[in-house]
């Protein structure tokens, strides 16, 4: 039988088992629209909906003497609606019961264990729970490994999360290989364009944080090409794509057309936020907004940068589980914008605490250093050079050097503190270096500095 199991869409072809013929209305043609209607409700971004289709599919006092792949189908689902409404505790639990349940039947299940692996380790990860969602999808990559011969693109799909694990890690060089593998075995395999899509994300943001814009850009621009024809251009996975790759032209200083980006997904992910609560994308309203913050205040609109910012923190601290990186990008951002006002105390107020939560959370080097680099802007504006040079310093060992915007702002506090003018000269001549650099045509120009 085929089966349609987890939220990612994964299909697993699955021999007749042992288990016994379907009962009620498991395995009917019922069940299984009832099934399709839930997941199109769900990646719409209306889990009421999808609850109400998957409840009907799977009544509790029925799903016990269901199959094992469609009780453990079932539970996942289900799971995955409580996460979408903020029921946690719910939705971990539900999770890791459908894992164990495939792990348990053993034999023929063992596909359906590894996508449930896979979706435990992926739910793991959306919590920010970095080790144990790395280690349930490194186990994932390995089982798949074992059933390439059965199922071939398995393997591709866990190697995929578990790259895009790293994307958002203080190591994101580690997603390169699982990703670049992936997307090797793609036409072997016939991996489908989501999956295609999610892995060119993921290695965009690979290349973005590791201070990589130009080669981030292409991948972005394949991933929201690939959603725009899976999905449509007004599904919220599509603003998700568009949103990163407005990321990546606000790096390259492309504002303009990142505004147009981050507005259109704006309108989609309110759209759906209008019909319906979801957890998920207010999360990515909050990010889109946190963008659009950045782009006003690069553009000198301080009142309209401020409004974004503090709209993105609101929506933030609404959420059942507030994402602590999350609050603490957001009131970066919006310390940004109250450096720019010389509002030094709101600034001081909110931004170092920020950055230790960002320093906790292990962040991608490139967004703590460019935190690192606004609170010794701040520093220095408050005239304490000698924290201001701390802080750049700290800033530039984290870029490696190659931040010029660092380098003339350390150079400018030793001139303050009457620093050695002989290292002063030496920085500058480095930043002019990087400068020029940065304008060779064909050549990458690195991380910018905020």
């Amino acid at each position: 039988m085929r089966l349609l199991l987890g939220c990612a869409g994964i299909l697993i072809s699955l021999a007749a088992g042992p288990t016994a013929a379907a009962t009620g209305l498991a395995n009917s043609p019922r069940f299984e629209e009832l099934i399709r209607q839930g997941r199109a409700a769900f990646l719409a971004s209306d889990p009421d909906r999808a609850d109400s289709a998957y409840q009907e599919a799977c009544p509790a006092d029925a799903v016990a003497a269901y199959p094992v792949a469609d009780a453990v189908m079932c539970e996942n689902l289900l799971a995955s609606v409580d996460e979408a409404r903020g029921n946690l505790a719910r939705a971990e639990q539900r999770y890791r019961e459908a894992a164990a349940h495939a792990e348990q039947a053993g034999g023929v299940y063992r596909p359906i264990y590894c996508v449930r692996l896979i979706d435990l380790g992926e739910y793991y990860h959306r919590r920010g729970r970095m080790s144990a969602a790395e280690q349930t999808l490194r186990n994932a990559a390995d089982l798949a490994r074992q059933l390439t011969t059965t199922v071939p693109d398995l393997l591709p799909k866990a190697l995929i999360r578990l790259g895009s694990l790293y994307a958002d890690s203080s190591h994101p060089d580690r997603g390169r290989a699982p990703l670049t593998e992936a997307l090797a075995m793609a036409k072997p395999v016939s991996l489908a364009p989501g999956e295609v899509a999610i892995a060119q994300n993921a290695l965009g943001k690979v290349e973005l944080a590791c201070g990589h814009p130009l080669e981030a850009e292409p991948h972005l621009r394949e991933a929201v090409a690939f959603a725009e024809t899976t999905w449509g251009e007004d599904h919220p996975a599509t603003a998700a794509y568009q949103t990163n790759l407005a990321m990546a032209l606000i790096a390259e200083r492309q504002l303009s057309r990142a505004r147009l980006l981050l507005r259109r997904a704006q309108f989609v992910i309110e759209s759906k936020n209008r019909e319906s609560k979801n957890r998920a994308s207010s999360l990515q309203l909050a990010a889109i907004c946190a963008e659009l913050a950045r782009i006003a205040a690069s553009e000198g609109k301080m009142a309209e940068a401020e409004d974004y910012a503090m709209r993105s923190l609101s929506i933030l601290h609404t959420q059942p589980e507030p994402h602590a990186a999350a609050v603490a990008a957001a009131k970066v951002t919006l310390s940004s914008v109250y450096i720019q006002l010389h509002d030094l105390p709101s600034a001081a107020s909110i931004l170092p605490e920020a950055i230790e939560v960002e320093r906790q959370t292990a962040v991608n080097p490139q967004t703590l250093a460019a935190s690192i680099q606004l609170l010794g802007q701040l520093r220095a504006e408050q005239r304490n050079w000698s924290a201001a040079e701390a802080l750049y310093r700290e800033a530039a060992a984290i870029y490696g050097g190659g931040n010029a915007p660092v380098l003339l702002a350390l150079a400018n506090v030793l001139k303050q503190a009457g620093g050695s003018k002989q290292e002063i000269h030496h920085l500058e001549q480095q930043a002019r270096e990087i400068s020029q650099a940065d304008k060779r045509p064909g050549e990458s120009r690195g991380p910018r500095g905020t």
